[in-house]
């Protein structure tokens, strides 16, 4: 089943057709998915489904078999006989994009303050000065201020993430990408998730929200894709798919996670 966002005007990535087999397997099978600039939309399904095979496909991280992904006017792989990928075009694209993944990534050994500083400065060759100050004004925003030299392990797990967030965002990327981004948080944190999540959607940029949390992805998402057996089984508006979900699949997996 192909999804009618793969056909939104004005996407910040768009995917269409995307096949992706591992050992013979199929785990994406033709799947059609965008994000509208301004647009939060969670991916959710049951494990096994691909949601983080289309999350690593997503940025980069593994490649597609067959389809296409554009960041913009920017077209990173095409082919209906197989992707093929734009060296220059995929360099160009990891800077528009920003992942947290669920573990965070920090490097251990680095601050606060260097963790954030450190990808603009190496990957995108900005002045330090400028990214420095642009650090510590996300730092201040994600109430970080007063961590900004210490390193990883002095941290929370949700002072850590608020660092990922914040590393991210010193990219000044087009689109945001969380995988699981409430699994460790407290409620309030997980408010606090959720009001940052549509701060950065109401200034622009697209988010794209892979997770487990059915109460979180209705509460934050514009838009929820369910992913079932490598396929966009349903895709629209949180009230429609959560409460009023057409296909039996999609009924049975809400159920289940009702309980």
């Amino acid at each position: 089943m192909t999804s009618a966002s793969a056909d939104r005007p004005g996407a910040a990535v768009r995917v269409s057709g995307a096949r992706k087999s591992f050992g013979g397997r199929e785990v994406l099978g033709g799947v059609d998915f965008s994000i509208g600039r301004g647009e939060v939309v969670s991916l959710i399904g049951p494990s096994g489904a691909g949601k983080s095979t289309m999350l690593r496909c997503l940025t980069l991280l593994d490649t597609l078999d067959q389809g296409s992904i554009s960041y913009g006017d920017l077209v990173v792989c095409s082919g209906d006989d197989g992707a093929r990928y734009d060296r220059a075009a995929m360099r160009a694209a990891r800077m528009r994009f920003g992942l947290v993944f669920q573990d965070y990534n920090l490097f251990p050994h680095r601050t606060v303050l260097q963790n954030v500083m450190d990808a603009p400065v190496v990957v995108q060759g900005r002045d330090r000065m400028e990214v420095e100050s642009q650090a510590r004004e996300l730092i201040a925003t994600l109430d970080l201020a007063e961590h900004a030299d210490k390193v990883p392990c002095q941290l929370s797990g949700g002072q850590q993430q608020r660092v990922a967030i914040a590393r991210a965002l010193c990219m000044n990327p087009d689109v945001m990408y969380f995988d699981e981004a409430t699994s460790a948080l407290d409620p309030r944190l997980t408010k606090d998730m959720h009001d940052l999540i549509r701060q950065l959607a109401d200034k622009g940029m697209a988010v794209g929200i892979v997770t487990h949390e059915m109460g979180f992805a209705q509460t934050v998402s514009d838009r929820v894709c369910l992913l079932f057996d490598g396929q966009i089984v349903e895709d629209g508006s949180p009230e429609q798919l959560l409460e009023h979900p057409r296909d039996e699949r999609s009924r049975i997996f809400l159920s289940l996670s009702a309980d």
